[in-house]
This record gives C-alpha cells, sequence and structure tokens, in this order.
C-alpha cells in the first residue's frame, strides 16, 4: 500500500470533529500557498546539496525536526498545492516522498502515527527503563507532571502557534511494557527560540523529556504528538513511575513546580504579545515560524533559514485565499478529509496514484 492512503488516516485525527476556524491566530490553510511553493523549490535546493536523497534517517535525524513536524508540514504541503503560484509536480513529489521515507524509517511500525509514533528502538526502551533514575508515582506526583505538560504545551503554542505547534511539541509511544504496563515519552524540543521571540519570552531551560510509566492505563496518539488521547483507566492513579529530565538534568519536584509556574507565566506573556499584532505581522510571524522548522538542514547547507525576500513579497499587503477548505464544516471521515483538503487532487497531480487504496503487486 501507498504511504498516502496510511498517512491520511494518521493525519485525518487531527481535523475529525473540528473546523478551521479552530486553528489561530491566523487561518494559515489560506495563507501558506501564497508562498509555499516557493521553501519547496529551497527545500529542493537543500536535497541537492546535501544529497538527501542517498541519506538515511538515522544519517541525518540530528539535521531534522521530531516526527510530529515531518508529519505536519506533509499535511500543509498537499492542501497548498492546488493553489501554488508556480506548480511543479515533480519537485513537490520528491520533497514529500523525501518527508515520508524519513518518517517510515524513523517510526517503521506506525509512521504516519494511526494509532502510536514509535520513535524508540524496543533496545532503547529497555535501556531507558534500566538507567534512568525512576521515581515511585503517587497521584500528587501525576497531577504535578500534567500541570507541567499544559504549562509547557501552552508556551509552546504561543511561540509556535497552531502553525507548528509541532517544533515545540512531541510525544513517542506508547510502547507497551510486559501486559499491563504503557511508557509514554512526552518532548519539548526547544522553548527558547531566540531567533523568533524576544528574551522575556524565553523560558529558563531550551529542552523537556517527561518519561512516564503507567499501569493499566492505555493511550494513543493519533497524528501528532499533542493530540496524546486517553482511551482507558486512570492516569492519576496509574502512574507507577516517573521522571522529568531538562536540559538534561533531572528535576526535583520541587523544580518541577517552580518551572511549570515559569512556563505558565511566559505563555501568558507570549499571547498579550500575539494579540498585539496587525495582520501585517501575524502573517510575517507565521512566515518565520515556518521556515525556522528546519533551520538545522538549511544551517547544514550554508543556507539562510529565514524567509526570502521573494517570500515576503508574495505576501506583503495581500488578503488571504479564499475558497480553498470551507469554513465552519466539521471533518467527519477521512474521505471527506480528503476532498476537503485538496488530497485527492494531490493523489492524481502529484502522485499519480489511484484514489484509493491498493495491494502492491
Amino acid at each position: 500500500m501507498h504511504w498516502i492512503h496510511k498517512f491520511n488516516k494518521g493525519i485525518y485525527q487531527i481535523y475529525a470533529g473540528n473546523t478551521i476556524e479552530a486553528f489561530q491566530p491566523l487561518d494559515f490553510f489560506h495563507f501558506l500557498p501564497l508562498w509555499y511553493d516557493l521553501w519547496i523549490e529551497k527545500i529542493a535546493k537543500v536535497m541537492d546539496m546535501l544529497e538527501l536523497d542517498k541519506k538515511s534517517y538515522h544519517e541525518i535525524k540530528k539535521l531534522l525536526p521530531t516526527p510530529s513536524n515531518l508529519r505536519a508540514i506533509l499535511q500543509k504541503i498537499m492542501p497548498s498545492y492546488r493553489a501554488f503560484t508556480i506548480k511543479n509536480p515533480a519537485q513537490v513529489k520528491r520533497v514529500t516522498e523525501f518527508f515520508a521515507r524519513m518518517l517510515m524509517e524513523a517510526c517503521p511500525t506506525d509512521p504516519f502515527a494511526e494509532n502510536s509514533s514509535p520513535l524508540h528502538s524496543p533496545e532503547e526502551i529497555a535501556q531507558l527503563l534500566q538507567t534512568l533514575p525512576w521515581k515511585t508515582g503517587t497521584p500528587e506526583a501525576a497531577r504535578a507532571c500534567g500541570r507541567l505538560v499544559a504549562a509547557a504545551g501552552s508556551l509552546a503554542h504561543g511561540l509556535y502557534n497552531d502553525v507548528v505547534t509541532d517544533m515545540g511539541w512531541d510525544s513517542y509511544g506508547p510502547h507497551q511494557i510486559g501486559d499491563n504496563q504503557t511508557l509514554l515519552i512526552t518532548h519539548f524540543p526547544d522553548l527558547q527560540t531566540p531567533e523568533l521571540w524576544g528574551t522575556q519570552f524565553r523560558a529558563s531551560i531550551k529542552e523537556l523529556y517527561l518519561y512516564r510509566l503507567y499501569t493499566d492505563v492505555r493511550w494513543k496518539l493519533a497524528g501528532v504528538g499533542c493530540h496524546t488521547v486517553l482511551q482507558s483507566g486512570n492516569p492519576i492513579t496509574g502512574l507507577t513511575k516517573y521522571i522529568v529530565v531538562a536540559d538534561g538534568k533531572v528535576l526535583s519536584d520541587e523544580t518541577i513546580v517552580a518551572l511549570t509556574k515559569e512556563l505558565a507565566t511566559k505563555a501568558e506573556l507570549i499571547y498579550q504579545e500575539i494579540r498585539k499584532k496587525s495582520f501585517e505581522e501575524l502573517k510575517q510571524m507565521v512566515l518565520l515560524q515556518e521556515c525556522y522548522q528546519l533551520k538545522k538542514l538549511l544551517t547544514a547547507a550554508n543556507l539562510d533559514w529565514k524567509p526570502t525576500a521573494e517570500m515576503y513579497a508574495r505576501v506583503k499587503d495581500k488578503p488571504l485565499l479564499t475558497g480553498l477548505i470551507p469554513h465552519g464544516k466539521m471533518v467527519t471521515s477521512v474521505e471527506e478529509y480528503k476532498e476537503m483538503f485538496g488530497i485527492n487532487e494531490f493523489i492524481k497531480e502529484v502522485l499519480n496514484l489511484p484514489l484509493s487504496p491498493h495491494p502492491v503487486t
């Protein structure tokens, strides 16, 4: 089965029961097509310079964002393609196939997060279980971890907005441990972003991990890591072990409480700043956030990661496009998602495939 059909099943879950008005602070589905063809062109240039078609995920993973972020990039290219100023289907196919391959190599058992995001191998999980300095789980510890995730998640949504939330928030697993235990890893890769925001919004830590081992609790990762859904059990009483690590250091319970307050305060400040921005300022902010996703990759090729003058010119004083994705309409099935978001058109024009899954012969 071609990757696109499994991808649709995973990514549809982001939008199930949702409307595009839920995504803030800008309707990026009607903004990205104004300039995204230029970004695809820049990515293709990087692929040439670094010979990425010949590289495996494990060779370049330090240059790539997390799996959820890769999925998010893919799911924005597809609905944008139909309104590109300059269409280059061969180039778009090459770029999307590259990202799809990276996901299939990074998370081979469920690359498009239909139910999980297993970034770590069984051997890596076994090592984590043996070597991390685990603490005994309690209801209060479970609540403290939940509050920390909420605070860090709020800050990530401010730093990156709904446009590239996955740049700042991902989850891995859930990993089944024995018959009734589950390991969930929550990851905030970059909570500082000096290239995007001033020092007053910068957290005291850059990278944050929460490792939580549950008994008789089941989770599902739906499409992207910030959409981690509880399926059964009680995550408060079911927390067996936990550990929180910031910038490589294990945090005490007191530090977790202090960090939660700090991140929540930073989140409030940044939301206040975003609400002050004009429409033109919001467009420039989103442009910068989008390009920031591949900063490491572009820097490795000695290219400027920031938006080009042509990108800025494409959006300056321009209204958002209209009519690509209907407003006020909830998505209720994979087939409806494919039709509403232009995926069917992408499948036919770019991938040259039939619209329905078919076995490989």
